[in-house]
């Protein structure tokens, strides 16, 4: 009777290890992966990365420059039938790490803020900045709202971006 027994506690431990490793993580939830100009779907909203720039100086920056200012022109509409906020994108490095959003920024021409409505049926459209080495990147931006049901997409940035794509409005220096 006791060899039966360790194989049903094994199991159990088993299965409790696998639910463990499933749970509902939002650092864990896959994003589909979209290039910079295509329509970048999480939840109800959808984001397009419209162009991407690295400068050595930004208007309005009060933090102190480390690498490089990479400032993302995005557009983001609500299809849903509710005001949403949208939360602060992050910047995915190819090793995985996660490099959040400068938020000290004043006067700069178009920046999405650090608090961002987006009505019924809306578009905003702005500026997101990251202090980064160039490199390559993935721009992750969410649906937002209950951690739970929060969905994400990933916008690649290329590692050399080339002059003359699509054109964004001016950064004013």
């Amino acid at each position: 009777m006791t060899a039966l027994r360790y194989p049903s506690i094994l199991s159990a431990l088993a299965l409790l290890a696998s639910c463990v490793s499933c749970g509902g993580d939002p650092a864990a939830l896959k994003a589909n992966v979209y290039r910079m100009g295509d329509r970048a779907t999480a939840g109800p909203v959808t984001y397009v990365g419209l162009t991407a720039d690295y400068r050595m100086e930004l208007p309005g920056a009060k933090e102190s420059l480390k690498n490089r200012y990479l400032v993302i022109f995005l557009s983001a509409t609500n299809g849903s039938g509710e005001e949403i906020t949208l939360p602060h994108t992050r910047l995915i490095a190819a090793d995985g790490t996660e490099i959040p959003e400068v938020t000290e920024i004043q006067g700069f021409p178009q920046w999405m803020g650090i608090l961002r409505r987006v009505a019924p049926s809306g578009t905003e459209q702005g500026y997101v900045v990251f202090d980064v080495p160039v490199g390559a990147y993935k721009l992750q931006v969410s649906s937002g709202g209950d951690p739970e049901k929060e969905q994400i997409a990933q916008i690649e940035i290329p590692a050399k971006i080339t002059p003359g794509g699509v054109a964004g409005p001016a950064l004013g220096n």
